[in-house]
C-alpha cells in the first residue's frame, strides 16, 4: 500500500480523482449523489493500492467551517451533506473546500505576498476566489466569490451571471448535450457560435465588475466553457470595453494552463496545509 494525498475535485458534470501515482474521471451529473462519490472514492483507493494521508475535497458551493456542504446548485443532493464526518472511514486528514478557491490555492501558491490576484472558473456555473494583498478573501462566512450570482438586467430583467455566461446556461439555450455543443460549435455552426459569443460577453461583465472592484494585477480564467470556440475572445472584448482603461492596463488575464487538474491539485494542497498535518 502507498501512501498518498489524494484531491477529488467534483464538478457539475465529472469527478476527478487525483494522487501522485494515478487519476481517474468519472461522469456526474444533477442527480448525483454522495453516496455514488464514495463508492468511486473507495474504488480508484482499493485499485490503486493506495492508504491515505490526506484527502482534499473541492465541491462547487458553499462549505461552512465544519467541511459541511451547505448549498451546492449544481449538485443539489450534496445539499446539508456533511463530507468531512462521510469522508472519515479513509482518512482522518481532511480538508473540505470550495472547488475555486481550491483553484486559487494552486494558481497562486508561488505568488508575492502581497499580491492582489484572482481566479474565475466558467464551467457548469460560475465562480470567483480573489486574493487581496496576498490574504485570501473570504468574506464573513467563507462564501465570497459567488460571481455566478451577479444580478445582471438584460430585456428589462434581472438575471444573474449564471444564467447568461455559465455552460449550463448554453446547454439550456441551444438544447443540446454539453458533447453535441462543442461539436456543433467547432463545426462553424452559427446559430451555436452566436449563443457562445452572447455567453462570453455576458462573462465580460462579470470580469469587468471584478477588476473595478478588486483593482486585481492578475486574474487566471479556467474551466470547461473556455474551451468552446470564440467565448474566451468575447469575454475579452467585453471585460475591456466596459472596464476603466487604467484598472484594464493594470491587471494582466490570463487561462490557467493546468486548468484541468488545478483544482485537484489544489485540494491536494489544502489537505497537505491541514492543521492536523503540522501538530
Amino acid at each position: 500500500m502507498r501512501s498518498s494525498s489524494i484531491g477529488i475535485d467534483l464538478g457539475g458534470t465529472k469527478l476527478l480523482l487525483l494522487c501522485e501515482h494515478a487519476e481517474a474521471i468519472y461522469s456526474t451529473g444533477i442527480g448525483f449523489t454522495p453516496d455514488q462519490l464514495l463508492a468511486h472514492l473507495d474504488n480508484f483507493i482499493t485499485q490503486n493500492e493506495l492508504t491515505p494521508s490526506s484527502i482534499g475535497l473541492a465541491v462547487p458551493g458553499l462549505v461552512n467551517a465544519s467541511g459541511d456542504i451547505v448549498l451546492s446548485d449544481v449538485l443539489p443532493a450534496f445539499n446539508g451533506w456533511q463530507a468531512t464526518q462521510a469522508l472519515q472511514p479513509w482518512c482522518n486528514t481532511i480538508a473540505v473546500l470550495n472547488d475555486i478557491k481550491a483553484a486559487l490555492i494552486q494558481e497562486f501558491s508561488h505568488a508575492s505576498k502581497d499580491v492582489t490576484a484572482g481566479v474565475v472558473m466558467v464551467g457548469t456555473a460560475i465562480g470567483a476566489a480573489l486574493m487581496v494583498q496576498g490574504q485570501p478573501l473570504t468574506g464573513t462566512c467563507g462564501w465570497a466569490g459567488e460571481l455566478g450570482y451577479l444580478p445582471i438586467v438584460q430585456h428589462d430583467q434581472i438575471r444573474r451571471l449564471d444564467d447568461l455566461a455559465s455552460g449550463a446556461a448554453l446547454v439550456k439555450a441551444s438544447g443540446l448535450q454539453p458533447t453535441d455543443l462543442a461539436l456543433r460549435a467547432h463545426a462553424n455552426d452559427r446559430q451555436v457560435l452566436d449563443m457562445i459569443q452572447t455567453a462570453g460577453a455576458a462573462l465580460g461583465l462579470g470580469l469587468a465588475s471584478v477588476i473595478h472592484l478588486f483593482n486585481p494585477s492578475k486574474l487566471s480564467l479556467g474551466g470547461g466553457t473556455l474551451q468552446l470556440p470564440g467565448y474566451w475572445e468575447a469575454a475579452l472584448q467585453s471585460a475591456q470595453e466596459n472596464t476603466l482603461p487604467m484598472l484594464w492596463q493594470a491587471c494582466e488575464l490570463n487561462r490557467i494552463k493546468n486548468a484541468a487538474h488545478v483544482v485537484a491539485l489544489g485540494a491536494i494542497q489544502a489537505g497537505l496545509n491541514h492543521p492536523q498535518n503540522h501538530s
